[in-house]
């Protein structure tokens, strides 16, 4: 089933209210020990929290994170990583998209799907649904375009 043209869409690729509880439960752990060490006037352990407040904000918009939603409307295609994000962007409608299928896991024996439009990337995810579900966003954006 196409959505309808005139409106915007979202697709939720992965929970984003949990995605975003998880970014924020991690932040606010490390704060919360880069607090202490201030507190208790420990510099080496304000230094090193204050390193794995960067390395948690490096890992939330780094390459390893996908998108987890995406609005598809006639303005734009808006692409939601998550509150921590600082790569959340709204691409234009005539972006390039494209299913990709990825062997992932251990052993590399999953079959994982995940969009991907323009340079932004989604989570990954399996089964049919998740295939079904890339691939209506794709028609999504196809329908919007007017194609």
């Amino acid at each position: 089933m196409l959505p309808a043209v005139d409106m915007e869409n979202t697709f939720i690729i992965k929970s984003l209210p949990v995605q975003n509880f998880i970014m924020l439960t991690v932040l606010a752990i490390v704060l919360l020990l880069v607090g202490l060490a201030v507190w208790r006037k420990n510099l080496q352990h304000v230094i090193v929290w204050t390193l794995w407040v960067g390395i948690a904000l490096w890992f939330f918009n780094s390459s390893f994170f996908g998108f987890s939603a995406v609005t598809v409307k006639p303005s734009g295609i808006k692409i939601d990583y998550g509150i921590l994000s600082f790569r959340n962007t709204e691409l234009p409608v005539e972006s390039s998209w494209e299913v990709v299928k990825y062997m992932g896991g251990i052993r590399r024996i999953k079959t994982l799907y995940y969009i991907q439009i323009g340079e932004h990337q989604s989570m990954k995810v399996r089964g049919r649904k998740g295939y079904d579900l890339v691939n209506e966003i794709g028609a999504a954006i196809d329908a919007v375009r007017g194609g």
